[in-house]
């Protein structure tokens, strides 16, 4: 019942305790968010990397493969 009167004080005034949790839960939230946008940047590099070694390597198959059909029938 104290905790109930501290956030509904008759002054209007909002507890120190409550001013700090709300602002480490701010902190959190924004370190949190900060990490989440780096490693999404992160991943979006690593992905476009992967994609272009794959597409590199499935062009070379298919010139090494062209390289020997002419090879045979030439």
């Amino acid at each position: 019942m104290k905790f109930l009167e501290k956030l509904t004080s008759k002054k209007g005034q909002i507890a120190m305790e409550l001013g700090i949790l709300v602002m480490a839960a701010v902190a959190v939230a924004a370190i949190a968010a900060y990490f989440y946008a780096t490693n999404v940047g992160n991943a979006g590099k690593q992905i476009t990397n992967s994609t272009n070694q794959t597409t590199q390597a499935l062009a070379d198959a298919i010139s090494d493969a062209t390289s020997e059909m002419s090879n045979i029938t030439g």
